[in-house]
């Protein structure tokens, strides 16, 4: 029963207006709030994305979708000295008549118009190199065209050109009054570093991911055998930090972490620390190189065979640390092997299969529909290149 002696509650007029003022308080100050640490929170994940292998399932799907199968379709003319490199989404066709970048419905971005020899192209994350082996000029691309070139002063000639680290672009030339001469610029072109080499030859120098760290490969003679060297600066400050020998053997090609190279030569594969230590000396022997990569920070892969033209083949993993992770005897004939983040891609001659570092088969994709080339993207997708187009496996 209602007590109508009871006094009836009086709110003041100030608290009238706190209670009005909250609601406004709220909508203009704490949710503003609450969103941007949202998209820090969200931010700071898929940085933390980038990095970190275990994501790559995640990011596929964010991408590209829930599939199994196979997104995206270039379409190119057909050329035997095609030369082919995944830039961002687009694909990016070098040949030694033209530069092309090419839109995942088949549409032609840029072209440029070239005379190139001998073409070599070198993709990072965001930009991408090209150059004529001989030549002097070098095109540094991103996916929407031409971005910078560097020409030699002296119109001599270009040995190697890499984007590598955070997407620095690394050029090995000749100059006037040296054996060589190494420049590494930033993405944007600007010079951070330059070497010119009076006593020694160089061939390829390559930038570690952080951007801390210069290696160069420097070839030699010893005893009338070749030799190679791998030669160590420190960016930040300039200075050699050491030269160390590489066995024996002609250095072709290298990789390397943060902390060591991996140097392929044409007899053996050498790992060596940035303090100078051998941690793998694994010579071919008697076997025939069939194919390799270097391209995953993870790991490297070797398939050797005891004949030169065979599908009989020994694919071998090994860690950057100089462990050999696993091996595996192949049967049927490789078309070609590629490496990214932790996962290993071999192009059969009509199916795709991606192993894990210890050579544990992860995805299988049957009827590569003539595909010849296949490159492995650091998120766990597959670029199938055939003559005249390319499509992604997703996993």
């Amino acid at each position: 029963m209602l007590n109508k002696n009871k006094p009836v509650e009086q709110i003041a007029p100030e608290q009238h207006e706190k209670k009005k003022k909250l609601p406004v308080f709220f909508l203009r100050r704490v949710l503003p709030l609450l969103a941007v640490l949202a998209i820090v929170l969200l931010v700071s994940v898929l940085s933390t994305m980038l990095d970190d292998n275990h994501f790559t399932a995640l990011r596929r799907y964010l991408k590209y979708g829930n599939s199994s199968e196979t997104q995206d379709l270039y379409t190119y003319a057909s050329h035997q000295r095609n030369l082919f490199e995944p830039l961002g989404d687009e694909l990016l066709v070098v040949n030694p008549y033209s530069i092309q970048i090419l839109h995942e419905d088949g549409t032609t971005l840029y072209e440029l118009q070239v005379n190139l020899n001998s073409p070599m192209l070198s993709g990072g994350a965001e930009l991408a190199a090209v150059c004529d082996a001989g030549g002097d000029t070098v095109y540094v691309l991103s996916s929407a065209g031409l971005r910078w070139t560097h020409v030699n002063a002296d119109q001599l000639l270009c040995y190697s050109v890499r984007v590598c680290g955070d997407d620095h672009v690394v050029i090995v030339e000749q100059k006037f009054g040296y054996k060589a001469s190494v420049c590494v610029y930033d993405k944007e072109g600007t010079l951070v570093f330059r070497f010119d080499s009076h006593d020694r030859y160089l061939s390829d120098a390559i930038v570690t991911k952080d951007g801390q760290t210069l290696a160069v490969l420097a070839p030699g003679e010893d005893g009338g055998t070749f030799s190679s060297s791998l030669i160590v600066y420190d960016l930040a400050t300039a200075q050699r930090k050491g030269v160390y020998p590489v066995v024996d053997g002609l250095g072709l090609d290298i990789a390397v972490t943060s902390s060591q190279a991996m140097i392929l030569c044409d007899d053996r594969l050498s790992i060596v620390s940035f303090s100078g230590e051998l941690l793998l000396d694994y010579p071919y022997e008697e076997l025939y190189l069939h194919d390799y990569t270097l391209g995953s920070s993870d790991f490297c892969a070797l398939l050797l065979s005891r004949y030169q033209s065979s599908n009989v083949c020994t694919l071998t993993t090994f860690s950057p640390d100089g462990e050999i992770l696993a091996q595996m005897n192949l049967s049927d004939e490789v078309l070609d092997i590629s490496a990214a983040g932790d996962r290993l891609a071999v192009l059969y001659s009509d199916t795709l299969v991606l192993y894990d570092r210890t050579l544990n088969e992860v995805a299988r994709l049957n009827g590569t529909e003539h595909a010849g080339i296949v490159r492995m993207d650091h998120d766990g997708t597959a670029l199938l290149i055939a003559e005249t187009s390319a499509r992604r496996f997703l996993p």
